[in-house]
């Protein structure tokens, strides 16, 4: 056959591309439409009586999947002449196989994750048709100007029928051949192993075992993997998982290599989405816009996808702004505070009140609230200086001029901190709160520690509540899109308490606990361990109130795990008291789980944590902090069966600050 022939009197022949000892494959131009084609002719020395049967699997193969994105569909097949058995006439791409780009230079990590999934994404229309590819390698890959890559070359290919599981035949391309497929019963997992080598070499250039062909079957047979160094790590779960030696340890089908190929993807996008969304401060917003859809892209997702990371990313950015704009109004209100304290020792209760109103108008967001805040604090003003000149001779003077029973009373209130405060003992959270308050005053006016009160119970709002109204609680505040959407589940099941049908309502907890084991699984994958254990937690609350407790117990010991493993990495991070608040959650979790043993290491941690909060509160001269640290240090050891070393120290240290206050209060 010679270029620019005319064959079958409307194809002709443009440029020769390939060819071997089955067939040669060339450019084309159907003449009537001048589409451009690719012709595979097939010779007839190649094809015998008893090789024939290839021809037509190849042939139904093709026609089977023909139109798939990424696969090379044929268009017809049109009988030969002479020494040619047949043509057939395929969709022409126009780029290069992989085996070529791979020679031309390196690709990078997004450009083998793109074809990977287009590989993928090919098989599973293969394997979903009983196809089995059998000659996965580089040069089978066409790419696409765009580098979108399509599976072609079905001429090996075995179709299963409804009895056939397993493939026996050893065909195929020997270096890129599974382990199993030397030795029989092999199936559509073949292909997927050596996608997983196709990838790995166009991504490092080197093949992952070396040696000659029966050595190279020795390492595969025994997973020895070489340069996995040279294998960025984001993909060196994946070469692990697909290259392994055990058929059954590897991905089990093209869906599932797909979505492990996916994931690294979105990874990749969200790093990439991450660092100009936080470079975009100053700039407009439709240059944001421009570069996210680039990426986007580049990265080939779909939009809603995109969309939906890109929300996630701008809620984080929010909330760290908000964190950050809350710790910096943290440091001015302590200063306007130190001042303001600074200023009442020196009796110039002027500038005091100026500065407790600067702090007071820091915690306020309404215009309106800040101007009446204002005026009421001109008026204390006014009238505070009025009594503020007062000797201490003027006071003496006026105590002489009292009655007696009112110069008991006043003994008495001297006498006794916080009797002048309206305490109703039978009102735990009032006569609590105004108990702090006092003792706040009390520091302020003499830089010393008054003891508190522990609360009855570290764990009480938990332990005491019922799963409803703890679910009542986490939802008042939407940070994250989840939230809003579980909300609207937990509205609904509100709904139908009120209408008093409880199946149905006990049918939306369900679905709210399966809604956030959901998300927990979404956010493993994202390695936001916080999220994790949040959404676990708020799982067992759904299925408590469900009243499937077998799952709430399950989603119960997976917030004690996450919780744990989030302690463990604020430890490192010296966050004692974030820690310490993760271990109680932790140890909340396990008890419901009933599991007392978790409980108690994770308790003994806590205490631990909020020891090192109480020093470092110590060292900056936060006594009341340190005190409050120390108190529920105590209030945990109570239920712990060996005390920690931190509980015996907080012990002493708390009988030290009472022997030192009852001294100071004789005196």
């Amino acid at each position: 056959m010679k270029i620019n022939e005319l064959i079958l009197g409307k194809y002709r022949l443009l440029e020769y591309l390939s060819g071997g000892s089955f067939s040669s494959v060339f450019r084309a131009r159907e003449e009537m439409t001048n589409r451009i084609v690719a012709i595979k002719a097939l010779s007839k020395d190649a094809y015998p009586e008893d090789r024939i049967r290839y021809l037509l699997t190849e042939l139904q193969a093709m026609s089977n999947i023909s139109g798939h994105p990424n696969i090379v569909s044929i268009h017809t097949v049109e009988p030969g002449s002479d020494n040619c058995l047949a043509w057939i006439v395929m969709e022409y791409i126009e780029g290069m196989n992989l085996h070529k780009l791979v020679q031309q230079g390196a690709l990078t990590l997004n450009e083998v994750v793109n074809i990977g999934v287009d590989i993928c994404n090919g098989l599973k229309a293969a394997h979903a048709q009983n196809i089995l590819h059998r000659d996965i390698k580089p040069q089978n890959i066409l790419l696409t100007k765009e580098k979108k890559a399509k599976i072609a070359d079905f001429s090996i290919a075995r179709i299963f029928g409804d009895s056939t599981e397993f493939a026996v035949t050893m065909t195929g391309t020997r270096r890129y051949m599974a382990p199993e497929q030397h030795y029989g019963a092999y199936d559509y997992r073949a292909d997927l192993y050596a996608t997983g080598l196709v990838l790995y070499e166009a991504l490092t250039k080197q093949f992952p075992f070396s040696g000659d062909a029966d050595v190279i079957d020795k390492k595969k047979a025994s997973g020895e993997i070489e340069n996995l160094d040279k294998c960025p790590e984001e993909f060196r779960h994946f070469t692990l998982k697909a290259l392994h030696r055990d058929v059954e340890k590897r991905y089990q089908t093209a869906a599932e290599m797909y979505d492990e190929l996916d994931r690294i993807r979105r990874w990749q996008y969200e790093q990439q989405a991450s660092v100009l969304i936080a470079q975009s401060s100053n700039s407009p917003e439709t240059e944001l816009a421009s570069a996210l859809e680039r990426c986007r892209n580049t990265f080939r997702l779909e939009i809603d996808i995109a969309e939906r990371i890109n929300q996630n990313l701008f809620f984080e950015k929010r909330n760290r702004a908000e964190k950050d704009n809350r710790e910096r109004l943290k440091i001015r209100l302590r200063q306007h505070y130190s001042d303001a304290v600074g200023f009442a020792h020196n009796n110039d209760l002027e500038n005091t009140l100026n500065e407790i109103n600067k702090a007071h108008n820091l915690s306020l967001q309404d215009n309106d609230l800040v101007e009446q805040a204002d005026s009421l604090f001109r008026e204390m003003g006014e009238i505070i200086p009025k009594k503020a000149g007062l000797t201490v001779y003027d006071i003496a003077e006026i105590i002489t001029e009292l009655s007696e029973p009112e110069k008991d009373t006043l003994h008495d209130l001297l006498s006794i901190p916080n009797s002048h405060k309206n305490i109703q003992p039978e009102d735990e959270t009032d006569s609590e709160y105004e108990e702090v308050i006092s003792n706040e005053e009390f520091n302020n006016q003499h830089n010393t520690v008054l003891p508190v009160q522990p609360a009855s119970n570290y764990r009480a709002l938990i332990e005491e509540a019922s799963p409803e109204f703890l679910l009542d609680k986490v939802h008042e505040d939407i940070q994250y899109p989840h939230e809003e959407e579980a909300a609207n589940i937990y509205q609904q099941a509100q709904i139908y308490t009120q209408q008093d049908n409880m199946k149905k309502c006990i049918i939306q907890y369900k679905r709210l606990g399966a809604f956030y084991y959901r998300y927990a699984r979404r956010f493993i994958r994202m390695d936001e361990i916080e999220l994790v254990a949040n959404c676990y937690t708020r799982a067992r609350f759904a299925y408590a109130a469900a009243r499937k407790l077998r799952d709430a117990k399950k989603n119960a010991r997976n917030g004690g795990a996450y919780y744990l493993h989030l302690a463990r990495q604020l430890e490192m991070q010296r966050a004692w008291f974030e820690a310490g608040k993760s271990y109680i959650l932790a140890a909340d979790n396990y008890h419901y789980a009933q599991q007392p043993i978790e409980v108690e290491k994770c308790e003994s941690a806590a205490t631990v944590c909020y020891f090192n909060a109480a020093e470092s509160a110590h060292v900056k001269g936060e006594l009341q902090t340190a005190y409050d640290f120390y108190m529920l240090i105590l209030s945990i050891g109570e239920k712990l069966e060996n005390p920690t070393k931190a509980v015996i120290e907080a012990q002493k240290l708390v009988d030290i600050i009472w022997n030192q206050s009852n001294e100071y209060y004789k005196e």
